[in-house]
């Protein structure tokens, strides 16, 4: 593959794909560099390692849906049951994109307990994932309750993604997100 002239955008893009599909232990920075067209040495040149390779793709992906995605929890205008929709979809192209499932779960789980620098970084998005969703259901439940909803609701997400991709069958993160978005819709108005 010849070697080409690229920016660090790229390499995350391509960096993502390849820490989705082989996990962080399992990949090296000759992967990544084999799949940005490049030599092992210029990609040391933009990142000084795999490590900080990761973290600046924990925070790419953080940051798109920040913006993307939980923002929309927060906007006035839609009703509860829109955001939630919002999320989801956003949500599911996502996940439907890829063969691989959700980049923060796989690496939940292959940082727990022995990576905390990584592992902060993911349970960061999580807390934020979380407080997006909690502050939809505080419109409907009390704010513990509502709390306890948006963990399970996460959870509960990220099985159906682990479960899509066993059997390949996108149903499994349909029928959830349906599920969450009618336990919005049966509750009645924290203030009623």
């Amino acid at each position: 593959m010849p070697i080409q002239k690229v920016d660090a955008k790229f390499i995350l893009k391509q960096s993502l794909k390849i820490f989705r599909s082989k996990g962080y232990n399992h990949t090296s920075m000759q992967d990544i560099a084999l799949a940005c067209g490049l030599t092992k040495g210029s990609l040391y040149h933009h990142f000084p390692g795999k490590k900080q390779l990761m973290k600046a793709v924990i925070k790419y992906m953080h940051n798109y849906f920040s913006k993307e995605a939980f923002g929309h929890a927060y906007d006035e205008q839609l009703g509860g049951k829109q955001k939630l929709q919002l999320l989801a979809d956003i949500g599911e192209s996502q996940y439907f994109a890829s063969d691989y499932g959700c980049l923060f779960g796989n690496l939940a789980l292959e940082t727990a307990g022995n990576m905390p620098e990584l592992f902060e970084e993911v349970k960061s998005f999580f807390d934020e994932w979380t407080a997006a969703l909690t502050h939809i259901f505080s419109e409907r439940y009390p704010a513990e309750e509502a709390k306890i909803i948006a963990q399970d609701s996460v959870a509960q997400i990220q099985g159906a993604v682990m479960m899509m991709r066993i059997y390949s069958d996108k149903q499994f993160l349909k029928r959830t997100h349906e599920k969450i978005i009618r336990l919005y819709e049966k509750a009645p108005c924290v203030n009623e």
